[in-house]
């Protein structure tokens, strides 16, 4: 079985930060079923989430991202087959929007503010890789 990274963003429907700890606690739960792990940055508008596992564990868990609700304009960014994990230690890494988070942002972007859509998808990596590493 083949060990595959995906990354894709979505915009986040209006009432989702309420929601955040609950998706936090589901995706781990899950992830941990799954040997699934990654990183998932949230601004309030967009989710940006790396996943890394077997490809057809990561398959199935984007496709049930996709069909969540919560997300809209979703929008894959990338998926390989990789020699190892980036998030190893991560059932779901969080990173949220703050000071310290948008002055990495500033790193790999144009922008102090998230805007994956005009990101490439090594940037967007970087980023949560970066994140994790920080300690997020």
């Amino acid at each position: 079985m083949y060990l595959t990274r995906l990354i894709y963003f979505s915009r986040a429907k209006t009432g989702v930060d309420q929601d955040i700890e609950q998706i936090l606690e589901s995706a781990r739960k899950y992830n941990g079923k799954h040997n699934i792990t990654g990183a998932l940055w949230f601004d309030g508008d967009y989710f940006v989430q790396a996943l890394e596992g077997g490809r057809h564990a990561v398959s199935e868990t984007y496709h049930r991202i996709a069909a969540d609700p919560r997300h809209a304009d979703i929008e894959l960014v990338s998926c390989d087959n990789v020699d190892s994990r980036l998030f190893h230690k991560w059932r779901m890494a969080y990173f949220a929007d703050t000071q310290e988070n948008r002055e990495l942002i500033t790193k790999y972007s144009a922008h102090d503010k998230l805007m994956p859509e005009r990101m490439s998808a090594r940037s967007l990596l970087h980023v949560l890789a970066e994140g994790q590493l920080l300690g997020h």
